[in-house]
């Protein structure tokens, strides 16, 4: 009789690993991209370890990413980061902007993730530029309000490369998201980087969320799962309008 047993991998572990979703957002929300106008990110000046690296090479505006809040700390769509870097963000001190009220679309795949949310904005990034694999500090500045993960969510197709790149534990990985999938992660244990090797900038949600048993339960669908934004939004429109 054969001893041979099947391996039972853990699968994904949300303080140090990635999830790229088999839940997929479908839609079409090019409209409202169109829309939004975008705002370079500014000189580093937050006294934390990335900020010479950034500076010796950028004086002024970094054009390489652009923005657009649709939560941020003074409810402005300008405004990318916190006022005092070393705080633990709290839900309750950040608010929705005019970007996420006037892009109903875009707003429904924020609200489709039923965490507690602080920062959430597009990240733009433009073409044939590269942000260096690196972690973050998210959640050494406190967990008072719960562990902190990251949200990234593909809002274009980037066919030919724009890349997700993955430092973990015991994996590295390189990603190119489909149109409307999602990666979950901690900043602060899992190396993160981007590469965009085509000729189109690449529109990215980038939210900052609370852990929840909600987050955690994403895991294990046996199929690939498609979320119909379209529908969602109609949907909405129809209630509202009962």
């Amino acid at each position: 009789m054969s001893s041979y047993v099947y391996y039972n991998p853990n699968g994904y572990n949300p303080g140090t690993g990635i999830y790229a979703s088999s839940q997929i957002f479908t839609g079409n929300w090019e409209n409202e991209l169109k829309a939004l106008k975008f705002t370079p990110k500014g000189k580093t000046t937050d006294e934390h370890v990335n900020a010479a690296d950034v500076d010796k090479h950028f004086d002024g505006e970094d054009v390489r990413y652009l923005f657009n809040s649709f939560k941020s700390e003074d409810g402005k769509v300008e405004t990318t980061e916190v006022k005092d870097f070393w705080q633990e963000e709290n839900p309750a001190n950040f608010s929705y902007t005019n970007s996420y009220y006037n892009s109903p679309k875009l707003a429904a795949i924020i609200d489709w993730f039923q965490c507690e949310k602080t920062r959430c904005r597009i990240f733009q990034q433009q073409a044939h530029t590269t942000l260096d694999i690196h972690t973050d500090f998210d959640n050494q500045r406190g967990n008072e309000h719960g562990e902190t993960l990251r949200i990234f969510v593909q809002l274009n197709d980037m066919p030919g490369g724009a890349w997700f790149r993955f430092k973990t534990e015991d994996s590295e990985t390189s990603i190119n998201l489909q149109k409307g999938q999602f990666l979950i992660f901690n900043p602060d244990h899992t190396g993160h980087g981007t590469e965009n090797i085509t000729d189109i900038p690449r529109n990215t949600f980038m939210l900052v969320v609370k852990r929840n048993e909600w987050l955690d339960n994403l895991v294990g669908a046996k199929n690939m799962q498609f979320i119909d934004i379209d529908q969602v939004v109609a949907n909405q429109n129809e209630v509202i309008a009962a």
